[in-house]
Protein backbone atom coordinates (compact mmCIF):
# COMPACT_ATOMS: atom_id res chain seq x y z
CA UNK A 1 0.00 0.00 0.00
CA UNK A 2 1.32 3.58 -1.00
CA UNK A 3 1.02 5.95 2.14
CA UNK A 4 1.62 9.38 1.30
CA UNK A 5 1.02 12.54 3.20
CA UNK A 6 -1.68 14.42 3.14
CA UNK A 7 -1.57 17.42 0.53
CA UNK A 8 -1.78 19.91 3.80
CA UNK A 9 1.74 18.42 4.14
CA UNK A 10 3.02 21.49 1.52
CA UNK A 11 1.59 24.27 4.45
CA UNK A 12 4.49 23.35 6.65
CA UNK A 13 7.96 23.82 6.10
CA UNK A 14 10.40 25.22 8.04
CA UNK A 15 14.09 24.29 7.33
CA UNK A 16 17.31 24.86 9.32
CA UNK A 17 18.85 26.18 6.19
CA UNK A 18 16.09 29.04 4.92
CA UNK A 19 14.70 30.15 8.15
CA UNK A 20 11.70 29.63 9.49
CA UNK A 21 9.35 29.51 5.89
CA UNK A 22 6.07 28.64 5.10
CA UNK A 23 4.96 26.97 2.20
CA UNK A 24 1.15 27.36 1.45
CA UNK A 25 -0.87 27.71 -1.59
CA UNK A 26 -1.56 31.33 -2.56
CA UNK A 27 -5.28 32.73 -2.07
CA UNK A 28 -6.93 35.94 -3.33
CA UNK A 29 -5.45 37.31 0.04
CA UNK A 30 -2.14 37.69 -1.35
CA UNK A 31 -2.94 39.02 -5.18
CA UNK A 32 -0.84 42.57 -4.02
CA UNK A 33 2.13 40.60 -2.45
CA UNK A 34 1.94 38.27 -5.55
CA UNK A 35 2.25 41.05 -8.41
CA UNK A 36 4.27 42.69 -7.00
CA UNK A 37 6.66 39.88 -6.35
CA UNK A 38 5.97 38.99 -10.34
CA UNK A 39 6.65 42.76 -11.30
CA UNK A 40 10.36 42.95 -9.26
CA UNK A 41 10.90 39.19 -10.90
CA UNK A 42 10.14 40.28 -14.24
CA UNK A 43 11.67 43.88 -14.01
CA UNK A 44 15.78 42.85 -12.47
CA UNK A 45 15.39 39.11 -14.80
CA UNK A 46 13.80 39.77 -17.88
CA UNK A 47 16.08 36.73 -19.60
CA UNK A 48 13.88 33.85 -17.21
CA UNK A 49 10.75 34.96 -18.12
CA UNK A 50 8.39 34.92 -21.28
CA UNK A 51 5.90 37.75 -19.90
CA UNK A 52 7.76 40.83 -19.95
CA UNK A 53 7.63 43.93 -17.36
CA UNK A 54 6.46 46.61 -19.51
CA UNK A 55 2.97 44.69 -20.66
CA UNK A 56 2.67 43.32 -16.79
CA UNK A 57 3.72 46.16 -14.36
CA UNK A 58 -0.01 48.09 -15.53
CA UNK A 59 -2.07 45.07 -14.51
CA UNK A 60 -4.61 44.82 -11.81
CA UNK A 61 -3.37 42.78 -8.98
CA UNK A 62 -6.98 40.86 -8.60
CA UNK A 63 -6.50 39.77 -12.58
CA UNK A 64 -4.03 37.33 -11.02
CA UNK A 65 -6.76 36.04 -8.39
CA UNK A 66 -7.60 33.28 -11.02
CA UNK A 67 -4.25 31.08 -11.14
CA UNK A 68 -4.85 30.56 -7.66
CA UNK A 69 -6.74 27.48 -7.11
CA UNK A 70 -6.92 24.43 -4.94
CA UNK A 71 -3.78 22.27 -4.63
CA UNK A 72 -6.29 19.36 -5.55
CA UNK A 73 -7.20 20.51 -9.09
CA UNK A 74 -3.52 20.90 -10.33
CA UNK A 75 -4.03 24.59 -11.28
CA UNK A 76 -2.83 26.45 -8.24
CA UNK A 77 0.44 28.61 -6.78
CA UNK A 78 2.62 28.26 -3.92
CA UNK A 79 3.84 31.02 -1.55
CA UNK A 80 7.14 30.92 0.67
CA UNK A 81 6.29 33.39 3.54
CA UNK A 82 8.58 34.19 6.27
CA UNK A 83 7.23 34.25 9.85
CA UNK A 84 6.38 38.12 9.44
CA UNK A 85 3.86 36.92 6.48
CA UNK A 86 6.12 38.54 3.77
CA UNK A 87 5.95 36.48 0.53
CA UNK A 88 9.74 35.64 -0.68
CA UNK A 89 8.69 33.50 -3.45
CA UNK A 90 6.15 31.27 -5.54
CA UNK A 91 6.03 28.68 -7.87
CA UNK A 92 2.95 27.73 -10.40
CA UNK A 93 1.22 24.82 -11.29
CA UNK A 94 -1.45 24.74 -14.87
CA UNK A 95 -2.91 21.77 -15.38
CA UNK A 96 -3.92 21.36 -19.20
CA UNK A 97 -7.47 21.27 -19.44
CA UNK A 98 -7.95 19.19 -23.00
CA UNK A 99 -8.93 16.34 -22.28
CA UNK A 100 -5.64 14.03 -23.94
CA UNK A 101 -3.90 16.33 -21.91
CA UNK A 102 -5.03 16.06 -18.56
CA UNK A 103 -1.95 14.11 -17.22
CA UNK A 104 0.14 17.14 -17.58
CA UNK A 105 0.77 19.86 -15.83
CA UNK A 106 3.28 22.92 -16.61
CA UNK A 107 4.92 24.58 -13.48
CA UNK A 108 5.32 28.10 -13.78
CA UNK A 109 6.14 31.31 -12.91
CA UNK A 110 9.55 30.10 -10.20
CA UNK A 111 10.39 33.58 -8.35
CA UNK A 112 12.47 34.43 -5.57
CA UNK A 113 12.97 37.79 -4.77
CA UNK A 114 16.44 38.53 -4.66
CA UNK A 115 16.89 39.58 -0.98
CA UNK A 116 15.79 36.19 -0.25
CA UNK A 117 17.80 34.31 -2.49
CA UNK A 118 20.10 31.35 -2.21
CA UNK A 119 18.37 30.39 1.10
CA UNK A 120 16.85 26.97 -0.51
CA UNK A 121 13.57 28.44 -1.30
CA UNK A 122 13.03 27.36 -4.65
CA UNK A 123 14.26 24.17 -4.11
CA UNK A 124 11.57 23.75 -1.34
CA UNK A 125 8.67 25.48 -3.72
CA UNK A 126 9.56 22.77 -6.35
CA UNK A 127 9.54 20.18 -3.28
CA UNK A 128 6.44 21.22 -2.23
CA UNK A 129 4.91 21.36 -5.78
CA UNK A 130 5.96 18.14 -6.75
CA UNK A 131 4.29 16.58 -3.59
CA UNK A 132 1.09 18.52 -4.17
CA UNK A 133 0.77 17.55 -8.08
CA UNK A 134 1.83 13.39 -6.89
CA UNK A 135 -1.26 13.68 -5.21
CA UNK A 136 -3.56 15.00 -7.83
CA UNK A 137 -5.82 11.99 -9.32
CA UNK A 138 -4.94 11.41 -12.99
CA UNK A 139 -1.82 13.77 -12.80
CA UNK A 140 1.01 11.81 -14.30
CA UNK A 141 3.70 14.29 -15.34
CA UNK A 142 5.35 17.86 -15.27
CA UNK A 143 6.67 19.76 -17.63
CA UNK A 144 8.86 23.17 -17.83
CA UNK A 145 10.67 25.41 -19.49
CA UNK A 146 13.98 27.03 -18.43
CA UNK A 147 16.70 29.04 -19.44
CA UNK A 148 19.45 27.41 -20.74
CA UNK A 149 22.11 30.00 -19.76
CA UNK A 150 21.07 29.36 -16.05
CA UNK A 151 22.77 26.66 -14.83
CA UNK A 152 22.04 27.27 -11.39
CA UNK A 153 17.93 27.05 -12.22
CA UNK A 154 18.48 24.02 -14.74
CA UNK A 155 20.57 22.25 -11.43
CA UNK A 156 17.91 23.08 -9.35
CA UNK A 157 15.21 21.28 -11.29
CA UNK A 158 17.35 18.43 -12.41
CA UNK A 159 18.15 17.67 -8.31
CA UNK A 160 14.00 18.12 -8.05
CA UNK A 161 13.89 15.06 -10.59
CA UNK A 162 13.30 16.59 -14.30
CA UNK A 163 14.96 15.57 -16.83
CA UNK A 164 15.66 17.92 -20.34
CA UNK A 165 14.23 16.73 -23.24
CA UNK A 166 15.16 19.01 -25.96
CA UNK A 167 16.32 22.82 -26.55
CA UNK A 168 14.27 25.60 -28.08
CA UNK A 169 16.82 28.01 -29.68
CA UNK A 170 16.11 31.65 -29.22
CA UNK A 171 12.93 30.57 -27.85
CA UNK A 172 12.72 34.71 -26.54
CA UNK A 173 14.43 37.75 -27.49
CA UNK A 174 15.38 40.55 -24.71
CA UNK A 175 16.86 43.66 -25.62
CA UNK A 176 17.83 42.05 -29.11
CA UNK A 177 19.59 39.07 -27.95
CA UNK A 178 18.21 35.36 -27.94
CA UNK A 179 18.19 32.90 -25.20
CA UNK A 180 17.63 29.37 -25.33
CA UNK A 181 14.49 27.76 -23.21
CA UNK A 182 15.35 24.24 -22.06
CA UNK A 183 12.27 21.80 -21.90
CA UNK A 184 11.92 19.60 -19.38
CA UNK A 185 9.80 16.51 -17.88
CA UNK A 186 9.61 15.13 -14.41
CA UNK A 187 7.24 11.99 -13.64
CA UNK A 188 4.80 11.35 -10.70
CA UNK A 189 4.69 8.67 -8.80
CA UNK A 190 1.50 7.36 -7.15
Amino acid sequence: MNHRPPVEAVDRVEPADAGAVHIRPLVAADAVAYKALRDEALRTAPDAFTSDYESSVGRDASEYVARFGALESGQFFLGAFDTAGQLLGCLGCEREQRTKQRHCAVVVGMMVSPAAQRRGIGRMLVEACVRATSQVPGLTQLVLTVTASNPHVVRLYEQAGFRAWGLLPNAIVVDGVGYDKLHMVRLLSH
